[in-house]
C-alpha cells in the first residue's frame, strides 16, 4: 500500500533482513472491528491513526493502544482488542517501499531495534534499495543481488548498520547540522587569530 493508504502498488522484497524462525518472541496481535488481524513484534512499527491528533504516526507494535486506529485500503478502523503471545518464528523483510499489506491491514518493515525511526531508516536503506534495482535492470529480473541467504539471525547489511549505528547517524545527519557546526569552528578561529 502507498504511504498515503489510499492505493495499492505492485513492490518486491529486497532481501529478507532478519529472521527467526525457530525463536520464541512475543507478538501483539491486534484485532479490528472488523474482525481483521495483524500480529506483529512489539519492537516492530506499524502505522496508526492517533485519534486524538488526526494524524498518522509510526509506532511500535508495543505502544499500539486500542485509541490507536490500523490503516486499510482508503480508510481507517478501530482495533478491537489486543493480545500478546508468545510464538515461535518471525521474519523481517525489506521492501522497495518499507510497507507491507498483511491481512489487508498496513505494516511497516522496520524495528525500533534500529534506534531510529522509520523514516530515516527507510533513508538510510535507499542505498541498498537502488543497488537491488541497477543490478536487477543490468542482469535481469531473476538475480538475486544479495546472495547471503541467512537462515537464521541477522543479514550481515542490517548487521553493519546495527553495530555502526553511530557512525551511520552522523554520516546521515551530518550534512543537515554541517553549517551550524562549522560556523562557530571558522568564528571561532578567526577570532583565535586576532
Amino acid at each position: 500500500m502507498t504511504p498515503s493508504g489510499k492505493s495499492l502498488i505492485k513492490d518486491e522484497i529486497v532481501m529478507m533482513m532478519h529472521n527467526g524462525p525457530n525463536q520464541a518472541a512475543l507478538f501483539y496481535t491486534f484485532q479490528t472491528t472488523n474482525g481483521l488481524e495483524v500480529s506483529l513484534t512489539g519492537a516492530h512499527y506499524i502505522p496508526v491513526l492517533m485519534d486524538e491528533l488526526n494524524k498518522t504516526e509510526h509506532i511500535p507494535a508495543s505502544k499500539v493502544t486500542l485509541k490507536h486506529q490500523l490503516i486499510l485500503l482508503g480508510k481507517t478502523i478501530p482495533i478491537k482488542s489486543i493480545r500478546t503471545t508468545i510464538r515461535y518464528g518471525f521474519y523481517s523483510p525489506l521492501s522497495l517501499s518499507s510497507y507491507l499489506f498483511v491481512n489487508n491491514i498496513t505494516t511497516l518493515v522496520f524495528s525500533a531495534s534500529h534506534h531510529a525511526s522509520p523514516q530515516t531508516l527507510h533513508h538510510i536503506f535507499a542505498p541498498i534499495r537502488v543497488y537491488y534495482r541497477i543490478t536487477r535492470t543490468i542482469y535481469g529480473s531473476n538475480y538475486d543481488p544479495f546472495p547471503t541467504a541467512i537462515k537464521d539471525g541477522l543479514h550481515p547489511v542490517p548487521r553493519f548498520l546495527k553495530k555502526f549505528h553511530l557512525l551511520v547517524r552522523i554520516i546521515y545527519f551530518g550534512p543537515k547540522y554541517f553549517d551550524i557546526i562549522i560556523v562557530p569552528i571558522l568564528i571561532f578561529r578567526v577570532f583565535k587569530k586576532k
